[in-house]
């Protein structure tokens, strides 16, 4: 057991510094010889004040520094300086303390100080009056004397390692930390070593190279070697002091013959140094664990100034970082773009605990606030609650560096925290609690409970670290409040991360069964690889562990869904991933969901598309959604929603549940199918295809030269509209050639010439339809030309558009193939299309290609449920739709994409009243009295009609 922080003990210390102080301050006085009292005395006093706190005289030397001041450039000493802690000056009996702060801040800004150095306290005396000042983020001065030292312990537990770090602090500390880390590789790999990061990381130490793989196992010793020395796992600073003492030639040796001590246990050194193991080398206690497992041998690989890049790190102060984000950016290292980066590519606290919140933290959270809050709670209940919490298993089977297991396991120790000092008030209030605190006892949540699968062999490395120090990190906040934490060293207790392809893995066998009254929690965040970028392996991936249930819509992602719904299927639990937005969208949503809803899974909460920012450097952020999943039909659901995808989360209400789409509706699967189930809507197909080579279709201005004063071919020139020629009225024009007489090729030589490079392109396609269509030059491959008006339908549409935009054409303007098109005589279905009432539908449960939205017959179209409307209705709607024409006529200089732009569409008040006339006829067909205000309110009669229509199928 680690006997951390004694609170008592420091208290009574304070006081006879106090007293002695006062002592000596009042025999200056009384003597007059306070005048230069600090040059005197202001070493004794600082050395004083650090024992106070257990600080030993071996370690003072530590805090005495040299510095230039900024604002002379001139060189200086600092009184008292703790790299990352605190900087002090001493000024005699009765000198101004804000010159001393002045002259401490100059010290800071004069450059010799290091940014990852800087100090979070500063405090300046003159021996009988104190200023302490907390710098950063949340700043406060506090002035007290000798006499009141005492009275403010807890402002100066700084001294004893009690960190009061803002969130923010923290994360910049560790964007420092990543900084250090990157000098430290160059030192060893060179600035130029590089390697892919993410999916193209590799999966194997053998597979990279050499003196990357030396680097990486290095520097995660390190890395546990500096973070020990702040935070208690040994005396402070007794790596800094070990690295001071060792030649800059013989570093590599060195640390060598200090890893192999830190891999002897104690009766094992005595046989084999019998006595002559080198005084600071015996301070460092047995560590086990694997950490220091003796393969790669540093030896002279390393140069000799890296003794120095070692020094610097070692005076950052470690215990300031955050493992959920410094483990990522460590994890990206040793990638040169990354390493050269302000840290910008990391996982944030933020968007890890929109998964882990509303899966399981909040209600433990709110749960032990309840029972610490309630005067009627019983010591049973609390022992059930922190049983419980110990009890669970809790799992990340893509873990990468541990992001989400670090944040899960730091915030439920904060949780236990709380719990432990409540047994211990209980059991000292009523008398069944008379020793001290037994912290190895009480302290029952343990990192064994937490397990990781990566492919990926360096994070997988990482994230047992990682999840190390995150322990050690609770320990001090355990101590902080208790005065005492288990001691984890020897380690006998490690996270379980298993380097494995997660799909090829027993995950039963893998994972504990919980015990008690525990749950198993699956969580994280899997590949974002598409259903149309899976490579073949993948693609073998998904068949074997989706089984007959695979048909191949599924994104990669979506395996662990299906190996965590086999791995729950006897056990108690819940499960949320973050994932490509896809798995909501369109085709695969019942692919996906389906089985899932089949074996009684339903959605918990939801966080709709939002960016979430890549970790590999040069990617884009990912539009992702996160959806968690119980079997509780009783358990509340919560969903957010985002205005923009890189705005905050808003909370929706939540009335009949939370669809596969996100949407507040009965849990309904939209199925493609081939035909409308509406009466109301004729089948829809794509324009006509040329197949061309560019000889059929062409600009205005360079493919008519010639044709226009071709008497037979002009004749035949047609407007030829395509998606980006509608929405942009754009001219483009086309040979259309079916009526196309012998007499007029003949005259026509430009038609022949055409008609023979046609025929050229065609026969050499790979495809052998194409090749049989060079029999046929003069026909488009496919020709779906209708003989009336027509609606014409583009395939894609950005998601800012208010309206699907589509357009009516008569009979001789051909219809390219990059839209969709339906007989359209009286407007109709170009009023159907154009309402709100449809572009909700299509964003419910349509496909997307990236954020745009995609049109699909089968899925959107033929599911589009229009109820079949009386004459009457009939007539409002088509008419309403012709004044939406009318509308966009009077502004005909304006393309579709100008008229319906989102920023200035509002100021077109004739085209956005017909619209609302519209709406309100739409709306009033599918049971609305008046125009709806939302689209929630439109989807609470979509789901219910279509339904409706599947029903009479």
């Amino acid at each position: 057991m680690q006997e951390v922080l004694d609170r008592p003990a420091i208290h009574r210390r304070l006081t006879e510094f106090s007293a002695f102080w006062r002592d000596r301050i009042d025999t200056w006085k009384a003597e007059s010889t306070e005048s230069g009292s600090e040059k005197r005395h202001a070493q004794q006093f600082w050395s004083d004040l650090m024992r106070c706190f257990e600080i030993n005289s071996e370690r003072i030397n530590v805090f005495e520094r040299n510095a230039d001041r900024g604002s002379t450039g001139g060189g200086g000493f600092i009184d008292f300086f703790w790299s990352g802690v605190v900087i002090g000056e001493a000024k005699s009996l009765g000198k101004d303390l804000d010159v001393a702060y002045t002259q401490a801040l100059d010290y800071l800004n004069g450059g010799t100080v290091s940014t990852h150095e800087w100090p979070r306290f500063m405090i300046a005396t003159d021996f009988e009056h104190f200023r302490l000042d907390r710098l950063g983020d949340d700043p406060w001065t506090l002035q007290f004397t000798i006499d009141e030292v005492h009275d403010h312990l807890e402002q100066l537990l700084f001294f004893a390692g009690v960190e009061t770090l803002t969130k923010r602090e923290q994360a910049n500390a560790s964007v420092e930390a990543a900084k250090i880390m990157a000098r430290l590789f160059n030192a060893l790999a060179g600035e130029d070593a590089d390697e892919a990061v993410g999916d193209d990381a590799p999966t194997t130490p053998e597979e990279e190279d050499e003196e990357n793989e030396f680097a990486s196992v290095l520097m995660t010793r390190l890395l546990f070697l500096l973070y020990g020395d702040d935070a208690g796992l040994w005396e402070q600073d007794l790596f800094y002091r070990w690295i001071e003492s060792v030649a800059s030639k013989n570093i590599g040796p060195s640390l060598d013959g200090l890893f192999e001590i830190l891999n002897t246990d104690e009766k094992t050194r005595r046989k084999k140094y019998r006595g002559h193991l080198p005084d600071l080398e015996s301070r460092f206690p047995y560590v086990n664990g694997g950490v220091f497992d003796g393969t790669g041998r540093v030896g002279y690989a390393i140069p000799p100034e890296f003794k120095e890049v070692l020094l610097d790190a070692a005076r950052f102060r470690w215990t300031t970082i955050s493992p959920a984000i410094f483990g990522a950016m460590f994890q990206l290292v040793k990638n040169k773009e990354a390493r050269r980066g302000d840290g910008e590519h990391y996982t944030s606290e933020k968007n890890i605990l929109k998964t882990l919140e509303p899966l399981f933290l909040s209600d433990y959270r709110a749960e032990a606030d309840r029972l610490l809050r309630s005067t009627r709670t019983k010591y049973k209940e609390l022992e059930d609650f922190h049983a419980e919490l110990a009890d669970n298993v809790y799992v990340d089977p893509a873990c990468g560096a541990g992001n989400f297991l670090n944040v899960a396991y730091a915030k439920l120790r904060e949780i236990e925290t709380d719990i432990i000092v409540e047994l211990i008030h209980r059991r000292s209030a009523d008398g069944t609690f008379t020793g001290r605190l037994d912290a190895t006892s009480d302290q029952k949540l343990t990192i064994d409970k937490f397990v990781g699968f990566e492919i990926n062999w360096w994070p997988a490395k990482i994230a047992e670290t990682a999840m190390f120090l995150v322990d050690q990190q609770a320990n001090r906040r355990l101590a902080a409040k208790t005065g005492q934490a288990p001691d984890r060293l020897p380690i006998e207790i490690t996270a379980k991360i298993v380097h494995s392809n997660a799909l090829d893995l027993d995950w039963e066998a893998e994972i504990l069964q919980p015990k008690g009254p525990g749950s198993t929690y699956v969580f994280g965040n899997p590949p974002f690889i598409g259903q149309y970028t899976k490579t073949s392996v993948q693609s073998e991936d998904m068949k074997r562990v989706w089984g007959p249930d695979y048909d191949g819509y599924l994104d990669y992602v979506t395996a662990w869904h299906a190996k965590t719904k086999d791995l729950l299927s006897a056990r108690r639990g819940e499960f949320a991933f973050v994932t490509t937005n896809s798995i909501t969208q369109g085709q695969p949503v019942p692919a996906l969901f389906a089985p899932l809803y089949r074996e009684g899974w339903g959605i918990k909460f939801a966080h709709r598309t939002f960016a979430w920012d890549s970790e590999a450097p040069g990617k884009a952020a990912v539009h992702c959604v996160i959806v968690g999943f119980t079997r509780d039909r009783n358990a509340k659901r919560q969903l957010w929603s985002y205005s923009a995808v890189n705005a905050e989360p808003e909370v929706q209400k939540v009335q009949a549940g939370i669809n596969a789409y996100l949407i507040d509706a009965p849990e309904i699967l939209v199925r493609g199918v081939s035909k409308p189930l509406s009466p109301v809507l004729p089948s829809v197909t794509k324009g006509s295809q040329p197949t061309d080579g560019g000889n059929l279709v062409f600009d205005t201005k360079e493919g008519t030269s010639g044709l226009e004063h071709d008497a037979a071919a002009a004749k035949y020139l047609r407007q030829f509209v395509g998606a980006r020629e509608m929405l942009h009225s754009i001219e483009r024009w086309c040979l259309w050639l079916p009526d196309l007489t012998s007499a007029d090729l003949r005259a026509s030589p430009e038609i022949r010439r055409r008609l023979d490079a046609v025929r050229a392109e065609r026969a050499a396609s790979t495809k052998v339809p194409t090749q049989r269509a060079a029999e046929t030059p003069a026909l488009f491959t496919e020709i779906r030309q209708p003989e009336v008006p027509y609606l014409c339908i583009p395939s894609h549409v950005s998601e800012t558009r208010r309206y699907w935009l589509t357009a009516r054409y008569g009979p001789d303007v051909i219809c390219g193939n990059a839209n969709f098109l339906a007989p359209d005589e009286d407007g109709l279905l170009f009023a159907l299309i154009s309402s709100s009432m449809f572009i909700t539908w299509q964003r419910a449960v349509g496909g997307r290609i990236k954020s745009d939205l995609r049109f699909s017959n089968k899925l959107t179209w033929n599911t589009f449920p229009v109820p079949v409307p009386d004459e009457h209705i009939r007539g409002q709607i088509i008419r309403a739709g012709q004044q939406v024409l009318t509308a966009r006529e009077e502004r005909s200089g304006q393309s579709l994409a100008e008229l319906y732009d989102p920023y200035l569409m509002g100021g077109n008040k004739t085209l956005k009243k017909a619209h609302d006339t519209l709406d309100t006829a739409v709306d009033q067909l599918f049971g609305a009295s008046r125009r709806l205000s939302s689209d929630k309110q439109r989807l609470e009669l979509l789901f219910p009609a279509y339904q409706e229509l599947i029903r009479r199928v």
